[in-house]
């Protein structure tokens, strides 16, 4: 899963008025069917999926022979994320996401998209 790997990718939202949010984000993936991203509780992206729980997001190929790639999926919010989850933003990014506030974003919130279909190359490595 070379394309998962990359260290950052661009999470697509849609704002109360239709205009889209693209972001960047840090996020990790054991399988390329759920992503997961930890971000500010009161940011934009959190609003909006509660609003519509619809997103793409955008991965470099950094590598990947398949190119960039680009996943369509459900984003579901959750408080807590599993212990597998937290580990693997630690060794991504020697970062802990929770349970107490970050000093940057204030309190938490973790988002799971499950991907639907992948556009624009693929999960898997060419490798």
């Amino acid at each position: 899963m070379a394309t998962l790997s990359a260290r950052d990718a661009w999470l697509a939202t849609q704002n109360r008025n239709g205009s889209p949010h693209l972001v960047p984000i840090w996020f990790v993936a054991q399988e390329p069917d759920s992503i997961w991203i930890a971000t500010g509780l009161n940011s934009a992206k959190v609003a909006n999926i509660r609003n519509n729980s619809r997103v793409s997001i955008g991965f470099p190929a950094e590598g990947d022979n398949g190119g960039d790639a680009v996943a369509i999926g459900v984003a579901t919010l959750h408080e807590e994320a599993p212990a597998d989850v937290l580990s693997l933003f630690v060794s991504k990014y020697q970062w802990h996401p929770g349970p107490e506030p970050d000093a940057d974003i204030g309190e938490l919130l973790f988002i799971n998209i499950a991907t639907q279909r992948w556009m624009m190359g693929s999960p898997a490595s060419n490798e």
